[in-house]
């Protein structure tokens, strides 16, 4: 057996065992798409090694050449496409690709010479790595991961666009299949791309892995119908020491029972994701801690600035649009508790301060501002910022 082969094989099994894996963990992910993707192509790249390894020289070698070659190409550029939730140009691409592919088929069916034939399949598999290329820069993220994955998919680019040249120069139009396939440049440059092809392979595996992980942390740190983080997680924010200080602010939905009872809870959930926008679109750390409840985080701001961040979130939400399947005009509330923490405390001290602040607001009729107040009736001097 020839040091080729034995490489084949091993290719080969590394391959299939990656498209096994692959193909497992997508069902275990709950049919995770990248990976799905990704095992189709690896189950591909194997077939055909086998068959380049243990076929040479028939029409399961030509067949592997000329069309499992495109295939997992475009199987490859799928898996990065639904890696980086990539939709643009989709179509435009699927149609350049088909129409090469089309070309190089009508091509074999009227006997035109294979030099023509395998030009359009390179220029297929040349646009499939193009494009993946394209939509990693367009979603890349700056992580170790993206780049290298770019860098080497960018290589492989390179690989197939070095053939387009040789092709017309190096081999020439009279070329035939077995020439081109057992020539040592192309036998060169496959064992090149099978290296690189196994880099990119665990490349694109480690970054879903990676983003499933950030997935199930986001999931386990947000609340699943605002996006909001969640009372863990921000329980867990509040409680690091702060070096300035700052203020807190509880929120709770006015009359919400009532909402829940007369336009039933999918209205309620509307409202609820209403109020949770406007807390997002002031940029500070918000979370929802209960029901109809929320809380803001506000590190190295002063009371009264606190206090204008919680009015300018009530006016926002009362003078909201309508709610979708609400009678028109119909206005929801919203009561505020704003209290502050002094410098080297955790903003979580003064949560008992402005759930009593919050209280107070619903005691005095509801939709309005209150705020911690010390024994002399001024807000809390020990919860103030200095200059």
């Amino acid at each position: 057996m020839s040091a080729m082969v034995g490489l084949n094989i091993v290719i080969a099994a590394i391959l299939g065992f990656l498209a096994l894996l692959c193909a497992v963990a997508s069902l275990a992910l709950r049919r995770n798409e990248p990976l799905a993707w990704l095992a189709a192509a690896l189950g591909v790249g194997t077939t055909q090694t086998l068959i380049v390894t243990f076929a040479p020289g028939t029409p399961l070698e030509f067949i592997s050449a000329m069309v499992m070659a495109p295939l997992g190409f475009w199987l490859a550029n799928c898996a990065i496409h639904a890696m980086m939730s990539e939709k643009r140009w989709r179509r435009a691409f699927n149609l350049a690709f088909a129409g090469l592919c089309a070309i190089a088929l009508a091509l074999f069916t009227v006997g035109a010479p294979f030099f023509y034939q395998v030009l359009f399949v390179q220029l297929a598999c040349c646009l499939a790595m193009i494009d993946a290329g394209l939509r990693i820069v367009s979603r890349l993220r700056w992580r170790v991961l993206d780049i290298s994955l770019l860098i080497s998919v960018c290589l492989l680019a390179l690989l197939r666009i070095a053939r387009l040249p040789l092709l017309v120069w190096y081999f020439g139009p009279g070329i035939e299949f077995t020439g081109f396939n057992g020539s040592s440049m192309e036998l060169a440059m496959l064992a090149g791309e099978s290296f690189l092809t196994l880099g990119i392979i665990t490349l694109v595996i480690s970054a879903i892995i990676a983003d499933t992980i950030e997935t199930f942390r986001l999931q386990s740190e947000r609340d699943g119908l605002t996006g909001l983080l969640n009372r863990r997680a921000f329980d867990a924010l509040a409680g690091v020491t702060a070096a300035r200080g700052g203020a807190v602010i509880f929120c709770d939905i006015d009359h919400f029972k009532q909402v829940n009872d007369r336009f039933g809870h999918q209205v309620g959930d509307e409202v609820i994701c209403a109020f949770a926008s406007v807390m997002a679109r002031t940029g500070y750390q918000a979370g929802r801690i209960g029901g109809e409840e929320f809380a803001l985080l506000l590190p190295g701001m002063f009371m009264q600035e606190a206090l204008d961040v919680a009015e300018m979130i009530r006016t926002r939400f009362h003078a909201g649009g309508d709610i979708p399947e609400m009678p028109a005009g119909t206005r929801v509330s919203a009561s505020f508790g704003v209290a502050g923490f002094a410098g080297g405390t955790p903003p979580s001290s003064a949560f008992d301060r402005a759930d009593a602040a919050l209280y107070r607001a619903k005691h005095e009729g509801r939709n309005r501002v209150c705020a911690d107040l010390d024994g002399s009736g001024h807000y809390g001097a020990k919860d103030l910022l200095t200059a």
